[in-house]
């Protein structure tokens, strides 16, 4: 027959057990039980996915606490929903935020939370991993940025931290913010100013009848070309060149007696006569290749018909002084 279990036995069996689980609570999560910690209040009007109840809290990469609650509002008022998150933040970690003057930061009273505040103290959700979604709450110091505030009717019996977008969220609204100025641009319009002005310009262009100016250039390069290239002209402008040395020559020689400079004077005249003639007779032939209208050829007849004029006044000089060779000295009415 089997003997009935000693109830003493059991007894002892599971007051051991107790004490056992009892050490191990102790050594193992003492510091959870023992550990002051104070709480803090923040409102996100994010979705709050990837955040769950034991994520790590953190300022400036440094664990100070955890999430104790995730909850979710709805206000009426702004037609939109709010999530209020419950930190816990531990004393002990907390003295790893000091600051450069003076203490750190008070989270254990409302008026320390309150100052850090208005120095610019906002709180995030942070995505720790783009593989798996995971995030925590990241305080951080942003004066310049304004920050989440909600009012709920009832007030918590915690201090409130505002807070701010992911990184995530200030790249989605700049995304949107472009997109929305891309759509403001009137692109039809832009395309169609664009098609206009190019058509004005190809207008324009034609206008210019280019065809035109390029043959008028052309002949006109082709009249220079006739013009330098003949060899009669340049013959007639060396003796022209001769002629004129000689009048030179002759006013040199006009102090030194009438006579020789009468002589040398008939002589400068007949050189310039045979220049001019060659002029002539180069011009001629230079019109019959080239346009008679040209404003080169036509310069050149200018200038053929005003030394024809001061060849004619040098032969009557000559004339004159033959006949009355004491005019040069007395004047136009003297007599020989």
């Amino acid at each position: 027959m089997s003997k009935n279990a000693s109830p003493t036995l059991i007894g002892l069996f599971t007051l051991g057990g107790l004490v056992l689980a009892g050490t191990a609570l102790v050594l193992l999560g003492a510091g959870k039980f023992f550990e002051k910690t104070t709480n803090v209040m923040l409102y996100f009007d994010k979705s709050a996915d990837g955040l769950l109840v034991g994520s790590e809290v953190r300022f400036g990469g440094v664990r100070i606490g955890r999430v104790s609650s995730i909850n979710v509002l709805v206000d009426p008022k702004e037609n939109r929903k709010i999530i209020p998150i419950l930190v816990e933040l531990s004393t002990k970690q907390l003295a790893a935020v000091g600051a450069t003057i003076g203490g750190g930061i008070d989270f254990t009273t409302d008026a320390g939370v309150q100052k850090a505040v208005s120095s610019g103290l906002r709180a995030r959700m942070k995505q720790m991993s783009f593989v798996t979604g995971q995030m925590n709450i990241e305080f951080d110091i942003a004066p310049n940025v304004q920050g989440l505030i909600f009012e709920p009717t009832v007030k918590p019996p915690y201090p409130v931290v505002p807070t701010v977008g992911t990184e995530l969220d200030a790249l989605m609204l700049s995304i949107s913010d472009g997109l929305k100025k891309l759509n403001n641009i009137d692109l039809t319009g832009l395309i169609k100013d664009l098609r206009d002005t190019l058509a004005s310009a190809k207008t324009q262009v034609d206008a210019l009848r280019m065809k035109e100016i390029n043959d008028n250039l052309v002949g006109l390069t082709a009249d220079m070309r006739a013009l330098t290239g003949s060899h009669k002209l340049s013959a007639a402008i060396d003796n022209l060149d001769i002629a004129l040395a000689n009048l030179k020559e002759l006013t040199a020689k006009a102090n030194k007696g009438i006579d020789p400079m009468l002589t040398d004077m008939e002589k400068a005249v007949k050189q310039a006569s045979a220049a001019f003639t060659q002029l002539e007779t180069a011009s001629a032939d230079i019109s019959k290749v080239a346009n008679p209208r040209a404003p080169v050829l036509m310069r050149l007849q200018l200038v053929l018909e005003e030394a024809e004029h001061a060849s004619r006044a040098i032969k009557e000089l000559a004339n004159d002084l033959k006949r009355n060779p004491n005019s040069l000295l007395l004047g136009k009415d003297s007599k020989p």
